[in-house]
């Protein structure tokens, strides 16, 4: 029997003698393990197959938020359809997954405050938190009062889809590469706040002068933000188009906006890929 045991772990990348330590009882051991098994897919098979599944459940999760704005199916997401009871417990299904993938990181992560401490456990917080809130919503509905109840609900409903986004960023703790992008971008943060307060204030001196030049003659010039609108568009070299000048100062003034937001992009973003490749290849060095 003990052979049968170490091979069927050897091959998941464990030794018999961590074997033994894991049965032994010791709680710190453990908890390292199953914590570099839920963090690490390269760790041993099992591993891989959970993260595997981790990204299959994320999938699923988005297909449904997706599903349920679409004109054709959103329908089976109200009760009393047929296909409710189904897509409800698909739900449910995923939502036990995070929600024991999330509980397993919590008792085994090193440390209560560095669990807090982690953006991605955060996200998966917020990730989960809807479900339940629906939930209790529903529980703590008054029936004496329908009016007040279907204020309540739609107001709740809005909420927790809007953190429902939030499950798209899972799929950030699945990839190192991406992991690392955002720790470069957190390098080159000066660089980046340098860029946005520049456009702030290309924005706001631009948008104030359009609006002084075109309010009078075009409806669309009706307040400054819509011209800090207009200065964004088109200093970013975007262009709706669903705001223009009509006069040939305007018209001017839009000019020298536009071949400045040219300028503007050019210098910046060439300090800020600079930096990005510097840090980038320092990151995969330590990786």
């Amino acid at each position: 029997m003990k052979t049968r045991v170490t091979e069927s772990v050897i091959p998941l990348g464990e030794t018999p003698e961590q074997l033994s330590v894991f049965c032994d009882g010791d709680w710190k051991t453990t908890k390292k393990r199953v914590h570099r098994f839920l963090m690490d897919p390269r760790c041993s098979r099992w591993a891989t197959a959970w993260h595997i599944m981790d990204i299959l459940f994320i999938c699923t999760s988005i297909t449904l938020l997706i599903m349920e704005t679409d004109e054709n199916v959103k329908d089976a997401f109200s009760e009393g359809h047929p296909a409710y009871k189904y897509l409800f417990g698909l739900n449910v299904l995923v939502i036990a997954f995070f929600t024991t993938d999330l509980l397993i990181r919590f008792i085994t992560w090193p440390g209560l405050i560095n669990f807090w401490k982690n953006l991605f456990n955060i996200l998966d917080i917020l990730s989960i938190l809807p479900f339940y809130v629906s939930l209790l919503a529903e529980a703590f509905e008054d029936p004496t009062s329908p009016s007040s109840n279907e204020h309540k609900s739609y107001v709740v409903l809005r909420v927790c889809r809007i953190f429902r986004i939030v499950r798209v960023f899972k799929f950030i703790r699945h990839s190192q590469d991406l992991i690392m992008i955002i720790k470069v971008v957190g390098h080159a943060k000066k660089e980046l706040c340098l860029l946005i307060l520049l456009l702030f204030i290309f924005s706001v001196s631009f948008g104030s002068l359009m609006y002084y030049i075109e309010h009078t003659s075009n409806d669309k010039f009706s307040t400054i933000m819509q011209g800090c609108w207009w200065a964004i568009v088109t200093i970013t070299t975007i262009g709706y188009g669903d705001i223009a000048p009509e006069t040939w100062l305007g018209k001017a003034v839009g000019s020298l906006v536009l071949t400045m937001g040219i300028v503007f992009l050019a210098l910046p973003m060439t300090i800020i890929v600079g930096k990005f490749s510097t840090v980038y290849e320092k990151e995969k060095e330590k990786n």
